[in-house]
This record gives C-alpha cells, structure tokens and sequence, in this order.
C-alpha cells in the first residue's frame, strides 16, 4: 500500500516534476531573497525609527543628547526587586544599587541612562522632565546631576546630640535611658 501522497494523488499517478513550480525553484535562490529582504526591512526600520525618535523623540528623553538616545538594549532587559527612588533614602547608596542591578542585567552606560526614569518616584520625574533639551550627554552627567540635586531631600538619621535637644511638654529635657535611644551607656 501507498502512503498519504500516493493516495491523495491516487493510485499509479506520479507527480509531473516538470508542471510543479516547487520543483523548478532552486532551494537556496529563494531562501537568500527572503533573508535579503528581511535584513533590508530591518534597516530601513531601524533608520525610520532614529529619524521618527530625533525629531518626536519622548518627552522624558529630551533631557538626553541625541548619541545618549541610540540605545541598544540587552535582550531580555529586566530589572527585578529594584525599588523606586522616593528621596527619602540615601541617594548615593541608591544609585549605586542601581548601577550594580543594570550592570547584571547586560546595560551599559547608555541604557542605564535611558531606563533610569522609569525607576524615579514622583519627585523624580518633576525633576528631570524640568530640565532643559539635550542636558545630559553621558551617564556620568546625569548621575552627578541626580546627586547633586537629590543631596538634600534624603533623610539622616538622628544622632545623639540631635535627641539630647528633644524636650517634652514641660520644656524640660527629654531624659531617656541611653540604651533606649539606641546608644549604649
């Protein structure tokens, strides 16, 4: 007995390799056009979206020079359990985070730019969207502009003379046990 072909064919009917167009076409010819075409589509694309990005580029990203913009992301971009910055904590100790977890995930310098609004908190972004066009050119930049201007919305933690000037209602000077204010006697 015959398989599938033969039998849709029906019996005893061989297939004319001559009428048959898959048969005239060399394998390699058509599979080269494909890929041709498919790579010119990809660059015409790709120089469509960089002059679509210089001239409507986002918003946010205004800030940034055009050679900040030409990012290349790391495929599979992703990063996890990184909190957003609020102010309220230690800024250079944030940051730093922040280099460390895009180093790990493949970034380089200019998608550490790039991505870094999306891990800003409110404060953040009023702050970098006030900034004027074309402010940063490197990372370098846009790091010590952040700390600069970030320096003083952070919180430091008391110390002991900060809570010898607490008083009570009585005007009086607080008087806690030293081991109570975290400090040993």
């Amino acid at each position: 007995m015959g398989g599938y072909r033969e039998q849709r064919r029906g019996r005893g009917q061989e297939v004319n390799q001559d009428r048959d167009l898959r048969y005239n076409i060399p394998p390699k010819d058509a599979r080269d056009r494909i890929n041709r075409r498919a790579t010119e589509r990809a660059v015409h694309e790709n120089l469509r979206r960089i002059e679509y990005d210089a001239a409507h580029g986002p918003p946010s990203l205004r800030q940034f020079s055009s050679h900040l913009r030409q990012v290349v992301w790391p495929r599979n971009f992703k990063l996890e359990k990184l909190k957003k910055y609020d102010g309220k904590e230690n800024h250079e100790n944030w940051i730093t985070l922040y280099e460390i977890a895009v180093r790990s995930a493949a970034g380089d310098e200019h998608v550490m730019a790039n991505y870094f609004p999306i891990v800003l908190d409110q404060a953040g972004h009023q702050w970098l969207l006030g900034l004027s066009e074309d402010s940063f050119d490197s990372w370098e930049e846009l790091r010590q502009a952040f700390i600069d201007n970030f320096i003083a919305t952070w919180e430091l933690p008391g110390n002991k003379y900060d809570l010898e000037r607490i008083r009570d209602r009585k005007n009086e000077l607080a008087r806690l046990h030293p081991t109570v204010l975290g400090y040993a006697p």
